[in-house]
């Protein structure tokens, strides 16, 4: 107590004694203890912080599982990220990851026959079909239904189709060399912001939508990045700084990396605004699937214009430059596409990187197709409680609509949801809800307005079919909202911090708005309980 500085702990404990005659009359009474050399208990140890953090962080806990079970119905999300030293915690095989799923669901006192979906990323360790956690999972409780998290299914799409043409995985590097060119020295840092005004940045493996923030200051500021290397060139630099500005000038100062900057920031654009929309909070699978064919439909229906606008930015942009559009190197014969003559395997330059982007282009549609016909399967299955569905489809539709539903599962059956659908429709009726507006709803919509208007007896099947499909998950970018409060709480500052003091400061941390609500007359009780039951022992 008579350092000058005793941590931000007790020196916030302190400040707040100045406030708190409580708290104050405490402080008083440990320094007259520690003055006339008594023993007194201070609650001020590491200890007790980190069994009130404890005891808040089981507090909120038991108040998530208590709503999850008054909800009855759960899905599960599930990913995992390295620590400060790089180090994944979790265990690798799919088993040992299912195990220890199903182990923390005991302890909580869930019972995974109710779980009704799952939610990770798309590592075949969690999401294979045969040997992933999802299949694991769904030998025991076949309701669980997995579906693909929509925001890592753009990843693969973007990785596919670039990686379809040498040249374009050339662009890339040599954007990837910009960024490490500059950032290597405090001295090409300062010249780029004092021309661009802007920094470029570094490829992120992991999140290739974020591709699009590397190439988009390029993209807008060409002439003043390559006035700033041709700066660099000059010969009062260094050796190294003259030496890679020149090969990076080179490298940039190029027909091809022109039309490829143009080319992914226009796609790379659209893709990154469908990615920050699917990481919307509380967005309904139908939502996602909308926004999902309009980025497939990007590609599909502007495939020559994209191209035609892209050839005419780089030849306009190398006219300006004076860039040789000239092919360098040996001219090297293209393979023969089907229909094809030899003789016309040998395309101009600009002829052939539209050939290279028409591919990339058809890679990445046929890439989003494949990824989307899971999240489309599971919309297909739950179509009879589309809006369409429940406000204007017919009779012969809903029941063709209502198997897919049953089959999986056995809580209702086809006649109980056809008529209750009748129902809801007299229902709005008389709420005077008009049938423009019901078609514009969403599921969570519906439901609202099913327990809004106290229906949920007269459409019990209804009201659990709806249920169902909102306890599937679009997306596990929650999980990795909560990676970066993780790595704000357990820094290389606090290295050494023991697990469950980072899982109590994680949950109060991520979980605020039940953190906020905490009644702590009952914690301090708690925490009493437990400290008199220690001294009595």
């Amino acid at each position: 107590m008579s350092s000058a500085n005793k941590g931000n702990f007790l020196e916030l404990v302190e400040l707040l004694s100045n406030y708190d005659p409580i708290l104050k009359e405490h402080f008083m009474r440990l320094k007259h203890a520690v003055a006339s050399g008594k023993r007194m208990t201070s609650y001020f140890s590491p200890k007790i912080q980190n069994k009130l953090i404890c005891l808040l962080g089981i507090h909120v806990k038991d108040k998530i599982v208590a709503d999850i079970k008054k909800a009855k119905y759960f899905g599960i999300l599930f990913d995992s990220t390295p620590d400060v030293s790089h180090t994944d915690q979790m265990c690798e095989t799919a088993a040992e990851l299912t195990e220890n799923i199903l182990q923390h669901l005991e302890e909580d006192g869930l019972d995974i026959s109710l779980c009704r979906g799952q939610g990770y990323d798309n590592a075949a360790t969690m999401a294979g079909i045969h040997g992933g956690v999802q299949a694991k999972i769904k030998e025991i409780n076949p309701k669980a239904l997995i579906m693909p998290c929509a925001n890592h299914s753009l990843n693969p799409c973007g990785v596919h189709s670039f990686g379809s043409a040498a040249s374009c995985v050339t662009f890339f590097g040599t954007l990837e060399r910009v960024y490490s060119f500059f950032s290597v020295s405090t001295h090409r840092w300062e010249l780029l912001m004092e021309n661009l005004g802007v920094t470029v940045k570094r490829l992120s493996h992991t999140r290739w939508s974020a591709h699009y923030d590397a190439i988009k200051p390029v993209r807008a500021h060409f002439e003043k990045l390559t006035s700033s290397l041709e700066k660099l060139c000059n010969p009062k630099e260094n050796v190294d700084t003259r030496g890679s500005a020149q090969m990076l000038l080179s490298a940039v100062c190029d027909f091809s990396f022109l039309c490829y900057l143009s080319f992914w920031c226009e796609v790379l654009e659209e893709v990154n605004i469908t990615k920050k929309y699917l990481q919307t909070v509380g967005l309904t699978l139908e939502k996602c699937i909308v926004k999902l064919q309009g980025l497939k439909a990007f590609p599909a229906d502007q495939h020559s214009e994209i191209v035609e606008k892209v050839i005419c930015y780089a030849t306009t942009t190398c006219k300006e430059m004076d860039i040789s559009i000239e092919r360098r190197g040996r001219v090297k014969l293209c393979k023969t596409m089907p229909g094809e003559k030899a003789k016309d395997a040998a395309l101009t330059l600009p002829e052939e990187r539209k050939r290279a982007m028409f591919e990339c282009l058809d890679h990445f549609h046929h890439e989003l197709e494949i990824r989307s016909q899971a999240i489309e399967k599971i919309l297909s299955m739950f179509a009879v409680i589309q809006p369409n569905s429940l406000v204007v489809a017919t009779e012969k539709d809903i029941r063709n609509y209502t198997p897919k539903l049953t089959e999986i599962f056995d809580e209702f059956s086809n006649e109980d949801i056809f008529r209750e659908i009748e129902h809801l429709q007299r229902h709005l009726e008389a709420a005077k809800i008009s049938v423009e507006e019901a078609k514009k709803w969403t599921a969570l919509q519906f439901l609202e307005f099913i327990v809004k208007w106290d229906y949920c007896e007269s459409l019990p099947n209804l009201s659990l079919c709806l249920r169902f499909f909102l306890t599937l998950c679009v997306s596990i970018a929650s999980c990795e909202i909560s990676f970066s409060k993780l790595k704000l709480i357990k820094n290389l500052f606090r290295s050494t911090m023991s697990e469950t003091r980072l899982t109590n400061l994680a949950i109060l941390s991520i979980e605020h708005e039940y953190a906020r609500k905490i009644g702590f007359d009952e914690v301090i009780d708690k925490f009493a309980e437990i400290m008199a039951r220690r001294q009595r022992m």
